[in-house]
């Protein structure tokens, strides 16, 4: 079996080509590995470069939950060693949430309860009292309509007697909706703390810290949909939201280190204006898909 210290005696760095002498190149920092491993030698690189990203894992993710804000104040003060970036942060909290919403139990797509039927599109819920009788009036909008009621008439009415395949298309698109809000959600904080004199890449870390914390309480509230227990679900809820509010209070008070009372007024102001622009985002995103794709 070749060791890291044979292949670097004999061979270039792999990654950049600089001749190396020891078990790491001088120019790129790669580890000098042997391009055609045995499965031992795959396996124990595999388990290596888990481990060590997994020690990290759990420091980050422990300090990202138990103490609000201290993440972004140690990524700012340089100290990052110990922790993964807020990036990837945010991307494996979001990941998470979205598998295990894939994975978990769904409502029908399609609720009928005698005349009245509700149509699940993603996070929204459309209620009709007809579903013949929507369509049958969204045929003739763009029959006789004016051009935009032509239009969108159309692409409606095709978007609804597609509905499953609408509903992937809309949790295909969230997560990348959600991601462009982040920079939005991070400027809305820059404009609310101006007097603060942070530079727009300090309130992104705080956005992703912020998102990340949001998704990992979106996933535990997934428990809503495992159960038919409607004070369970309520519960669920006023407790994912309170605790999405209490932190990101908490963690604008470490970060930003403001009295209690600015922190819970600019959190409020930020919080109110992010839930109408994602709103609107959600909108935006239905429709473009409509227009688009069908």
């Amino acid at each position: 079996m070749l060791t890291p210290q044979s292949v670097a005696a004999s061979n270039p760095c792999l990654n950049c080509g600089t001749n190396v002498q020891l078990e790491f190149c001088p120019e790129c920092g790669q580890r000098a590995i042997d391009p055609d491993p045995t499965l031992r030698e795959f396996l124990h690189e595999l388990a290596e470069e888990f481990l060590h990203w997994d020690g990290k894992l759990v420091t980050t993710f422990r300090t990202l939950i138990t103490k609000p804000g201290v993440l972004t104040v140690e990524y700012l003060a340089g100290k990052r060693v110990r922790y993964i970036s807020p990036l990837r942060v945010y991307l494996a909290c979001s990941l998470l949430y979205f598998f295990v919403s894939a994975v978990a139990p769904h409502p029908p797509l399609v609720i009928s309860r005698g005349s009245a039927v509700t149509t699940r599109i993603g996070i929204v819920n459309i209620q009709e009292t007809d579903s013949t009788a929507t369509i049958a009036a969204l045929d003739t909008l763009a029959q006789h309509g004016r051009w935009v009621g032509r239009v969108w008439g159309a692409h409606f009415a095709n978007a609804m007697r597609n509905r499953g395949t609408l509903q992937s298309r809309i949790a295909t698109a969230i997560p990348k909706a959600m991601f462009v809000l982040v920079p939005l959600f991070a400027a809305l904080v820059s404009m609310v703390l101006r007097l603060c004199r942070r530079r727009f890449p300090q309130h992104l870390a705080f956005a992703l810290h912020v998102h990340a914390y949001l998704f990992l309480v979106l996933t535990l509230m997934l428990v809503r949909r495992v159960t038919g227990i409607v004070p369970i679900q309520v519960g669920a809820t006023l407790l994912g939201v309170g605790a999405i509010l209490v932190y990101l209070v908490q963690s604008m008070r470490t970060v930003y280190e403001i009295s209690p009372g600015a922190a819970v007024a600019r959190s409020a102001l930020v919080g109110v204006t992010y839930f109408l622009a994602f709103s609107v985002a959600m909108v935006l995103t239905f429709g473009l898909i409509v227009l688009l794709q069908f």
